[in-house]
């Protein structure tokens, strides 16, 4: 009787669902390795909604490039992608790799929660990158926004963290916040490669500041990059 029962493939008889919750509560190589279970298996991976992807184990440039071929696996099988936080820890990263190619696969998706970590190099974003229409959270730390942004459209953005960002110029930081006018919560640790523009602020109706007006909670480290007047519903402000 003992044998019989400790042969028994409980999981298995899980249903999907719960199998579904219990991949997602696994980092993501160790989800990704039931894969191999059963056919089975296959399609759950796929469905996980949630993607955490660190290098933080990578240690030689051969295990770099292996990471960078699971991230590809992994993001372009996705049925559906709702949080990507991708995490750059290696020192063999460099604008050769394929950030922008991950970042267009997210498009594809109603992304909700993004985040970009890099620790050693400063990585560039594609002019296009700030049009994210379902995008609630965005959360960046050591990148590079170009001078030519084609365009912002984040009409659901809410919170944005801005770590150790540049920007080429003013002009491109002010055109970020126009287009991110349900904003609440805002960090900035940011610096501009060349001087342009000061911020501007448009007036609706009744002469009321439209830019930033949902804006809650501030943390900067300079009060030069947001006048006070655009930020008039501000609860909590920490420079």
């Amino acid at each position: 009787m003992e044998n019989s029962a400790a042969g028994i493939d409980r999981i298995s008889n899980l249903p999907d669902d719960l199998l579904l919750h219990i991949l997602s509560l696994l980092p993501i190589k160790n989800a990704f390795s039931t894969t191999i279970l059963s056919k089975r298996w296959g399609p759950l991976f796929r469905s996980l909604t949630d993607l955490f992807l660190d290098d933080e184990s990578v240690r030689c440039k051969d295990a770099f490039l292996h990471f960078l071929r699971f991230v590809d696996t992994v993001t372009l099988s996705a049925k559906l992608i709702k949080t990507f936080h991708i995490k750059c820890d290696s020192k063999h990263w460099n604008q050769r790799y394929p950030v922008d190619s991950w970042i267009q696969t997210a498009k594809q998706h109603p992304v909700e929660n993004l985040q970009f970590f890099s620790t050693f190099y400063r990585i560039t974003l594609p002019p296009s990158f700030f049009t994210f229409p379902t995008l609630v959270v965005l959360k960046l730390n050591h990148f590079t926004v170009p001078g030519n942004i084609i365009s912002v459209n984040l009409p659901s953005l809410k919170i944005l963290h801005l770590e150790f960002v540049y920007f080429d110029n003013r002009e491109n930081f002010n055109k970020l916040l126009y287009g991110c006018p349900n904003l609440e919560d805002l960090i900035l640790n940011i610096s501009f490669l060349y001087e342009m523009t000061t911020f501007t602020i448009s007036k609706g109706e009744g002469g009321e500041f439209k830019i930033l007006s949902n804006l809650i909670s501030a943390k900067m480290d300079s009060p030069d990059y947001v006048p006070f007047r655009a930020m008039y519903n501000l609860q909590i402000l920490k420079l």
